[in-house]
């Protein structure tokens, strides 16, 4: 292992500046590039004016050393979290809240697992999951006090981190086997994380930079585990920029030299329950082909700190763990990727790959969770793949729902191979764009018809009852800028990445000005009624931080959902958000409101002005005195707006906010979490943000600094 050494800000600052001056003089002024010089064949650290890591090494091995080294510096505690979540361990650190974590995981024995199939691993990929790993040792090992007091005295392996990453592929798996028992009326397993993406891309023969442009825009939430660490880096053969969990290796999305990725929720269907029949007498027994069969058990131990160990015991079926009974039945989930050792193939392809066939080779192994996968690479292409170990289903049957799980006429037969899988290249439309839609919403005139596929190839039912001919408010608005725009700048497509545009708001607005127009007397001499609606009428439908417009129709749309409920609105709803229309290329049919629903709006409408008079003094507060992205005692205005569609505030950059707080603000608290923009040039140009700051410490000036900054002003930084 090369030496360490380490550049705090003021360093690359001063190494940064000193090569700009290089270059303006022609070179001539003998300033060394960040890792050549002194430093060449060194492993070396910079920090820069954000507390970012710009690692450079001499090899792939060094540079993730630095990382593991880096990563645990930032963030000490988390690291070592994630690595306990993957082990099944996380209850020791967490108490009572991580038993459920730890139960999910150690269902699988996904820590064991791993360990006993290590040695499949190529050499040179274990070797650099071992350089990761001591890299975190090292660091702990150099400042025991940053070690947490529940880590007592382990050891980070690559058993562990890969055991992390086949943690969170059975999570999102799981989800989509307790979605077919909610959708039995069975309720079991937890309620599902929030998760969605955006995504999109642009071919050279579209856009003004003469190359593609891929954007990255990952939403999960601002802490714990989803929480992005971002990092550059130099190794050898590995070079980009992009984000990594604490305690991932390598990038895990972003860009490399040649090649950039992202990555949205959504896709085919990778897991199913079985319904069985219990024996009456004999709970432990099931009926299969006509003969009862015993299920088996494992007992788990699950120590919990500050409290006494627990023991649970899991019951299985041939098809897998049962993880409800219901009604004198048992439900048995199986998931496709079972059989699924390592989740890493893909990220080592895409990390180390020249042009978009890594994502092809990468997806060929079938060890990505269900997701709509988008790459760019500079060689001009952009490539499109909906990713899933998908099985082979008996047809006949409702795979939405539990099945028969007592015959062998609804067992698999086998799985799909990844050429099945929906897939384009470089679509003639020379656009696409992903934001948790289905596919033939992708693009205007999609190449993706539902007839030509298998329902559950096409789409799986987690996202809603219809597989297609829907689109979402996000989806909608990215087709409305990019379906036009056949000449994409950088930053055009940094504007779109963080477009606060609701779609659709406009038609809602135009409702209450025509039931203004027609029942205004009934709300005569109502306080603040005239000017809050004087007020959203000549908003720009944006939700800016610094918008008076904007905080009116967010009062007003919550307060329609309060009043109506979800029912009701939803009812109304559909004669107006024709979002689907601009996928079909048609103009959105014209609006149909009852004279019931436009009493409705006005009520709404002046409760609504009183409310937002009542918590902010008057018709002068704007949206980001109420919309907050903070940490710690701090917080700082923010524009852009998520959650349920029925609230129609969701928009390309997203924020889902938290409860109200005592002071009325709301604070983010997932969304967008590490949006990127890669134009791929030769070499590639990048630009990115996360929504918090890169450390983890109070104390540092890297704890929330992206979010006074960069975040607060949707200002991009270059990578």
């Amino acid at each position: 292992m090369s030496s360490l050494r380490y550049w705090r800000t003021e360093g690359m600052r001063r190494v940064f500046a000193g090569c700009f001056t290089a270059l303006l003089l022609g070179c001539s002024s003998g300033v060394d590039l960040p890792g050549s010089g002194a430093d060449a064949d060194k492993t070396v650290i910079y920090r820069d004016t954000w507390g970012i890591a710009h690692i450079y090494a001499p090899t792939v091995a060094d540079g993730l050393y630095a990382q593991g080294w880096a990563q645990t510096e930032d963030r000490p505690e988390q690291v070592a979290l994630n690595l306990l979540m993957g082990i099944g361990e996380y209850a020791t650190a967490m108490g009572e809240e991580g038993v459920q974590l730890d139960l999910s995981g150690r269902i699988w024995d996904h820590y064991a697992v791993i360990k006993s199939h290590l040695g499949d691993l190529q050499p040179e990929n274990l070797g650099q999951l071992e350089a990761f790993t001591r890299g975190i040792n090292d660091y702990y090992a150099a400042h025991p006090e940053d070690v947490p007091e529940w880590w007592r005295g382990r050891q980070a392996e690559p058993a562990m981190v890969l055991a992390v990453g086949r943690f969170t592929h059975f999570v999102w798996a799981m989800d989509e086997a307790y979605g077919d028992l909610r959708r039995a009326g069975i309720q079991a397993g937890p309620i599902a994380e929030s998760r969605g993406s955006n995504q999109f891309a642009i071919a050279p023969s579209r856009s003004a930079e003469g190359a593609a442009i891929l954007a990255s825009d990952p939403h999960l939430g601002w802490h714990g585990q989803t929480r992005w660490w971002e990092f550059r880096i130099h190794a050898g053969s590995l070079e980009g920029s992009g984000v990594n969990m604490a305690g991932g290796p390598y990038i895990a999305i972003g860009h490399s030299r040649h090649l950039a990725w992202a990555y949205t929720t959504g896709g085919p269907d990778i897991a199913d329950v079985y319904e069985l029949v219990v024996d009456d007498d004999r709970p432990h027994h099931y009926l299969y082909d006509g003969q009862w069969r015993a299920m088996t058990s494992r007992q788990l131990e699950i120590e919990v700190r500050g409290a006494a160990t627990q023991s649970h015991t899991v019951w299985f079926s041939h098809h897998g763990p049962i993880v409800a009974r219901h009604d004198g039945k048992a439900y048995a989930a199986k998931i496709s990727n079972v059989d699924v050792l390592f989740a890493n193939e893909l990220t080592h392809e895409l990390n180390f790959g020249t042009d978009y066939q890594a994502a092809v080779r990468g997806l060929g192994a079938q060890t990505m969770v269900s997701q709509n996968v988008m790459v760019a690479d500079t060689s001009g292409n952009i490539y499109y793949h909906r990713a899933g170990r998908v099985p082979r289903r008996p047809p006949g049957y409702d795979w939405s729902l539990p099945v028969d799980g007592s015959t062998s006429a609804t067992e698999w037969l086998g799985f799909h191979p990844s050429s099945d899988n929906l897939q384009v290249l470089n679509p003639k439309q020379g656009y696409m764009q992903n934001c948790n839609i289905p596919p033939d919403a992708m693009i205007v005139d999609s190449p993706f018809d539902p007839e030509d596929h298998l329902p559950y190839l096409f789409a799986s039912h987690a996202y809603g009852a219809e597989l297609s001919g829907w689109t979402n408010q996000r989806g909608a608005r990215a087709l409305e800028l990019l379906a036009p725009d056949d000449s994409v700048t950088a930053a055009d497509a940094i504007a779109i990445a963080n477009d606060v545009v609701p779609y659709g708001a406009d038609r809602w607005i135009e409702a209450l000005r025509r039931a203004d127009e027609k029942l205004a007397g009934e709300k005569a001499g109502t306080p603040f009624y005239r000017e809050a609606l004087d007020e959203i009428l000549s908003w720009d439908r944006k939700l800016e931080a610094d918008s008076t417009g904007a905080l009116v129709y967010d009062f007003w749309r919550r307060q329609l959902l309060e009043d109506l409920g979800e029912e009701r609105l939803r009812e109304i709803a559909s004669g107006i958000d024709d979002w689907y229309a601009i996928v079909e290329g048609e103009t959105r049919s014209p609006l149909t409101v009852t004279e019931d629903a436009e009493r409705a709006f006005l009520s709404s409408f002046a409760t609504a002005a009183g409310r937002l008079v009542g918590q902010h003094g008057d018709l002068t507060a704007v949206y980001g005195d109420r919309h907050r992205v903070g940490r710690g005692d701090r917080s700082w205005p923010v524009g852009g707006g998520g959650g349920s569609g029925l609230l129609g505030t969701s928009t390309l950059r997203v924020v889902r906010y938290l409860p109200e707080r005592e002071d009325g603000t709301v604070w983010g608290e997932s969304g967008q979490t590490s949006t990127q923009v890669v134009v791929l040039t030769d070499p590639p140009r990048s630009w990115i943000y996360v929504p918090l700051g890169q450390s983890d410490r109070p104390d540092s000036p890297h704890y929330s600094d992206q979010a006074a900054g960069p975040f607060s002003h949707r200002q991009l930084k270059p990578s």
